[in-house]
Formats: structure tokens, sequence, C-alpha cells
């Protein structure tokens, strides 16, 4: 009979720690921006020059989770603009009122983005921060599990010129230090904007860097043989590693 309430008493304790972590949670429904760790950062970056057909607006969805207990209502969600934004509202940016939907515990926040002439010779930045609402207020910060963190701060970087991606730090000693006209290269030899490298979420890995530093040289070469050096807006000349 010993053994049997030992084991029963053990059986009850692995049950509680198992029961879920939304029905044991006590303290005030919060929400904050969350990103994926090591595969993202608190910040993108967006340029209106990529695009190809020529956009007045355009919306990023900037990820939020619940940190509380999920309700069969739909909450309200506050985001404003915080310190260290240069970005103007109205101007650059629109920042909608949104809801968490009844029953979820993570919706996809719509940042409006607006292109105006200003942004020809400049970017801008809006650090979106999470304020308390009539439900949610903001949420516990940092690391929340092994994979994941929040924040309740998000930024945006934002131009009509090409803007120097939030990857660039990752992928620079397969290509180079960053240039708008390296960068512009790129982009007219590959057909695309996107180099993310498969650590910070996309799907670059080392063969395929290879793969590409190859042809950039090989491009560049034949660019070189035809108007000369490729030239910066450093007035650095445009070379790219090779292995």
């Amino acid at each position: 009979m010993k053994q049997l309430s030992i084991i029963f008493v053990m059986l009850m304790i692995f049950s509680a720690c198992k029961k879920d972590p939304e029905s044991s949670y006590s303290g005030q429904n919060g929400i904050t921006f969350y990103y994926m760790s090591g595969a993202e950062q608190d910040s993108v970056s967006y340029s209106f020059v990529l695009n190809k057909i020529p956009k007045s607006k355009d919306t990023v969805w900037v990820k939020m989770r619940l940190v509380g207990k999920l309700s069969d209502k739909p909450r309200e969600i506050k985001v404003i603009a915080g310190p260290g934004s240069t970005a103007i509202a109205g101007t650059h940016y629109i920042l909608p009122d949104y809801v968490l939907p009844a029953g979820s515990f993570t919706v996809k926040y719509p940042v409006v983005l607006l292109s105006t002439p200003d942004l020809d010779n400049k970017s801008v930045r809006l650090v979106m921060r999470v304020a308390d609402s009539k439900d949610l207020v903001a949420g516990t910060t940092g690391q929340a599990d092994p994979s994941s963190a929040n924040t309740i701060q998000f930024k945006v970087n934002f131009s009509n010129k090409l803007i120097k991606p939030d990857y660039w730090g990752y992928i620079a000693g397969y290509i180079g230090e960053y240039s708008d006209v390296r960068y512009q290269f790129m982009i007219d030899v590959f057909g695309t904007p996107n180099f993310r490298p498969d650590s910070k979420g996309g799907s670059i890995g080392y063969p395929q860097w290879l793969n590409i530093q190859a042809r950039l040289n090989n491009a560049l070469d034949k660019y070189i043989s035809q108007h000369g050096p490729l030239i910066d807006e450093n007035e650095e000349e445009v070379v790219f590693p090779a292995f």
C-alpha cells in the first residue's frame, strides 16, 4: 500500500506539471511583440523601391502574442510610436486600431507604411511600442521559451531608396560590406532583393553562397570589361570575395 501511495502522489505531481500554462496564469492579461530567437530580430527593413509594381503604401505584418488567458471575446490592442522614432504619424505611417481575435493566442498587427517624396533621399524609423489598452496591458518581455522572445517594442526602418537589409551583417563575409551600389548590382544579377541566410530564417546556406559568389564575380568581370570598375556611392570600388 505504501508503494501504491507513493506512485499515486508522483502521478499527481506529474499531472500538475503538465497542466496547460494558460490555465495556471494568474497575472494581468498582456500582449507583446515576439520573434524567433536566432532566426529573427526585433526589427525589419523595408524599401518601396524593391516593389516590382510601384506602391504608394504597403503593410508590414508584425507578430504579437498573448501573455495571459484566452478569452471568448476579441480584445483591444494598443500600439503607439515610441522614443527613437523619426517617422511622422499620418505622413509616413499609420498604426490602426486592432484586436486580438476571440480564442487566439497570436495575431499579426498591420503597420501601414506610406511612400512620400522625402523618403527618396532618406530612411526613417518607426519604433512601435505596446501600450496598455482597456483589455490588455504591455506583457512580460524576455526569453519566453528556448525558441522565441517577447518584446514590447519593434522597429521598422523604411525608405523609397535601397535600405540595408537587417541580416546584412550575417552575409558580409560572403559578399562584402553593404553599399547601395553593391546591393543593386546583386539585385540586377539575381532578379531578387532577398538574400536572407538560413541562419536568420532564410533558405541560403553555405553551398549556395559559394555559387552566389561565383555568379557575382562572373557578372562583375563582364561589367568591368564593358564599363570599367564598379564604383559605389562611397567612391569605393565594388569587389566580391571569392573562396
